[in-house]
């Protein structure tokens, strides 16, 4: 899959705009919508429950960031910390629960875009 850097503009990157509404989140899992959840996680592999309007709202800004980038009918993850978008690994694959094997499912394959830009 290829990989895509998307460009800066003057405000906060995405990352920061969605630690404002969960403060402890490294990961943002988005499933399809015919799935409808919107799972945040801790960087311990915790998962952090939010009310429901503000999952949305993360998920929201997640696709309207990346667009086009990502097929939105597959699950991604995305990562805080280094502004990545990842396809999340499949229910049977290593890393679709974070804990099993320490690395989020955040494997460089699996990476669709890195954001070095700033969220708008």
């Amino acid at each position: 899959m290829s990989q895509k850097k998307l460009t800066p503009s003057a405000r906060k990157s995405l990352g920061e705009e969605i630690g404002k509404m969960a403060p402890t989140a490294v990961l943002v899992r988005i499933l399809p919508s015919r799935r409808g959840s919107i799972y945040l996680f801790e960087e311990h592999f915790y998962r952090i429950f939010l009310d429901r309007k503000t999952e949305e709202e993360v998920a929201r800004r997640v696709r309207r960031f990346f667009g086009g980038l990502a097929d939105w009918r597959l699950a991604h993850d995305f990562y805080l910390p280094a502004n990545e978008l990842y396809l999340t690994p499949e229910p049977h694959q290593k890393g679709y629960i974070p804990e099993d094997d320490q690395s989020f499912g955040l494997v460089p394959a699996r990476r669709i875009a890195i954001s070095n830009g700033k969220f708008e």
